[in-house]
């Protein structure tokens, strides 16, 4: 594949991020599409990779970008929504225009980072949207256009959105009510999802498939913030909300800034977030969280 182009969509994420250093290898190019630039300085070291900015709503702003792609990856996402982006914008439409436009430029292997539990009558608008992008992915398969879905569970390593955004939770709050404490993860490093899509991309394994990928053990929230804590060696005073006030936690937060839980993210943890099925990490949080988390982490009393 050394003579071939790569494209990533979502450049200033960290799974992109990893992609991209660990695929520039294998290809001549790899282009990777972003909307921050500033995000991707730790990429443009690498020689063969060009960073280049793009507006998911806007096609003409990437479509030129697939001509003479070999392989397309699309890692772009959002948690919640704003007055910018909508699930059904970033999830649906674009996804669409996305592949439609890979197909007009002949890209041969289109590859695409889903969400576990995606389903387009799941309880929540980010599941939903999720679940309707990957059944359009799903009937556009063909011999000669092949795509693989990846569903992972929440995706841990050094610079992820949840034990670090948690880490920062807690060390400001004394006392932290914790919504929807039984719901279940099976967290997956962030090295062995690329694993599985370093494979996808040089072998036909996964080829036409959606494949949940999960880590190798499951926990309830409630561990999870435990395991944190524990960590850090500090202490909090947790309270497990039942459903009524997890519920009524994610109206009333719904209305502050800044995003920290939502009525839709309530929504998609009354499912767990595991699978029996599919693809499984080796790595455990317990061999890989602790020597990012309290990296550069400033003592506080506990």
């Amino acid at each position: 594949m050394t003579n071939q182009t790569l494209t990533i969509f979502g450049g200033s994420g960290f799974i992109s991020s990893e992609i991209v250093f660990r695929l520039s290898k294998h290809f001549k190019e790899v282009r990777v599409l972003t909307r921050n630039i500033d995000k991707c300085n730790p990429i443009k070291v690498i020689k063969n990779v060009e960073i280049y900015l793009y507006d998911p709503r806007i096609v003409n702003t990437f479509s030129t970008h697939l001509k003479d792609s070999d392989v397309v990856i699309n890692t772009v996402g959002i948690l919640n929504e704003d007055k910018n982006n909508t699930f059904h914008d970033i999830h649906y439409n674009f996804v669409r225009s996305l592949l439609n436009k890979s197909k007009e430029h002949g890209v041969s292997k289109f590859i695409h980072l889903s969400a576990l539990n995606a389903d387009q009558n799941g309880p929540s608008i980010y599941l939903q949207t999720k679940g309707s992008a990957d059944d359009f992915i799903k009937n556009q398969s063909t011999k000669t256009f092949t795509t693989v879905i990846f569903r992972p569970s929440i995706v841990f390593g050094d610079k992820d959105s949840f034990f670090n955004r948690f880490k920062k939770l807690l060390q400001i709050f004394p006392i932290f009510p914790l919504a929807c404490p039984n719901s279940k993860f099976s967290p997956i490093y962030v090295k062995d999802l690329v694993d599985f899509i370093e494979e996808s991309v040089l072998s036909d394994i996964y080829d036409n498939s959606i494949n949940n990928v999960t880590g190798p053990k499951n926990y309830t929230f409630l561990e999870l913030i435990n395991f944190i804590l524990s960590v850090l060696e500090i202490k909090r005073v947790i309270i497990p909300l039942n459903y009524s006030l997890s519920k009524l936690q994610a109206i009333v937060f719904n209305y502050l800034p800044g995003n920290i839980f939502t009525l839709d993210n309530f929504k998609s943890l009354q499912i767990d977030n595991i699978s029996s099925d599919g693809l499984k990490g080796k790595s455990t949080i317990e061999n890989i969280v602790p020597s990012y988390l309290v990296k550069n982490n400033n003592k506080i009393k506990k």
